[in-house]
């Protein structure tokens, strides 16, 4: 047998067999390691190990595969090794590893068949689980209709404290007040006990600030569109084929269909294909002209591609189909295939997989904040120019979390 490592690939519905044949050692562990990990970012958490044309198993090969069913079974997934080599038996028993590696059962979410619904939509599987009844209660704040004017003075300060059951978007800075603040207002999201908002002030990295105790995060808002109670449903959606990608109109439709008409408001934790967004570099006050030539360029962060593939995105938005004169101030016509009106802030992170048995989404959003470090807030928007425009943003899979607003 050639002194390498070959790996192929067989579906058997939820689970994949990998078969492996030659030799597991430093030098292919890695190559093992890279493959799982893409397979993991394409939606894959249930894999069975056939080792049973693997020659040489070497220490390395054995960090790799411990490595492994460690993470795949801190995300809720099946890692199992079958049909071992002689080789492969007798290594694994002489390190105390072979009971551990080749026991186990896939880890199953408990849903009940009445409370779950999926559907495939559009190349996609959605997937529901209802987890309460209850709508989130929808408040405006604020007057966004001054960001074109920058017309907002000390007067238009609304310092709001977030607990768990609060979630917001709008323009605010962390800090003591307006005039500590009037430099730096810009995009927010709050959620929950998470709030991180991007500094109109030239900062390259978002700033943030997490419950901790009995200190709550608090932002002075200029203005904001707030839900607050808890998620009805969380539904996941996954390709059905490899290498796929879902608008984020595409997105919403797919929502619609599997929860229902209505207006609500979504949390989506999931990977990006591409990013189109705005932000503010310049904060509106003070009477500054923002949108007018030729200070737009140097006042608002235009993504002019799709920006931020394959990254790790946490997004909050509103759905409302017909709104009201007052409230559509707050939105912006969610597409030109769509009757409604949207407004959505996403908060960027690098890519790590994420558990798929996490019922609410309060220990994931502190997990990305404390893990890793935000890279960007944005306010996601439709650029629907004929020749310039850059269309919107698109998703590869994961996580949404929903509630009818009331």
């Amino acid at each position: 047998m050639e002194n390498k490592l070959n790996i192929t690939k067989e579906d058997f519905g939820t689970e994949q067999k990998i078969i492996l044949e030659g030799r597991l050692d430093a030098n292919w562990a890695g190559h093992l390691d890279d493959y799982l990990i893409n397979l993991v970012r394409e939606g894959s958490y249930n894999f069975i190990v056939d080792m049973r044309e693997v020659n040489y198993l070497s220490s390395a090969g054995i960090r790799i595969l411990v490595s492994q069913y460690k993470k795949i079974k801190q995300l809720g997934g099946l890692f199992v090794l079958e049909a071992l080599s002689p080789a492969v038996s007798e290594v694994l028993n002489m390190v105390g590893m072979l009971k551990i590696l080749t026991e186990g059962t896939p880890a199953q979410i408990p849903v009940e068949k009445e409370q779950s619904r999926s559907l495939e939509i559009n190349g996609y599987r959605f997937s529901k689980k209802i987890v309460s009844d209850k709508p989130m209660k929808l408040s405006a704040e604020g007057n966004p209709g001054a960001v074109m004017e920058s017309g907002f003075t000390s007067d238009s300060n609304i310092k709001i404290r977030f607990t768990a059951d609060k979630f917001a978007l709008g323009l605010g800075a962390i800090g003591d007040g307006f005039d500590d603040c009037k430099k730096r207002y810009g995009e927010f999201l709050a959620l929950g006990d998470a709030l991180v908002y991007k500094p109109a002030d030239g900062s390259r990295l978002p700033d943030y600030a997490l419950k901790s105790g009995r200190m709550e995060p608090e932002i002075n808002a200029l203005y904001m569109l707030q839900a607050r109670g808890a998620f009805a449903n969380r539904i996941t959606f996954e390709p059905l084929e490899v290498n796929a990608s879902v608008t984020l109109t595409g997105l919403i439709t797919g929502l619609i269909q599997i929860g229902g008409p209505g207006d609500f408001v979504f949390l989506i934790i999931a990977e990006s294909e591409g990013l189109v967004g705005v932000s503010l570099s310049t904060p509106p006050v003070e009477g500054r002209k923002l949108f007018e030539f030729p200070g737009l360029r140097e006042n608002v962060n235009f993504t002019t591609e799709p920006a931020y593939p394959r990254m790790l995105t946490t997004s909050l938005g509103f759905y409302i189909h017909d709104p009201s004169d007052e409230l559509k101030m707050f939105l912006k016509p969610a597409g030109q295939d769509s009757s409604g009106f949207m407004h959505t802030h996403t908060a960027i992170f690098p890519y790590q997989a994420l558990p798929r048995n996490e019922a609410a989404p309060g220990e994931l959003i502190m997990h990305l904040f404390e893990s890793s470090i935000v890279q960007d807030v944005m306010h996601l928007i439709n650029d629907t120019r004929d020749i310039s425009g850059t269309g919107e943003s698109s998703f590869r899979q994961g996580i949404v979390w929903t509630a009818k607003l009331g």
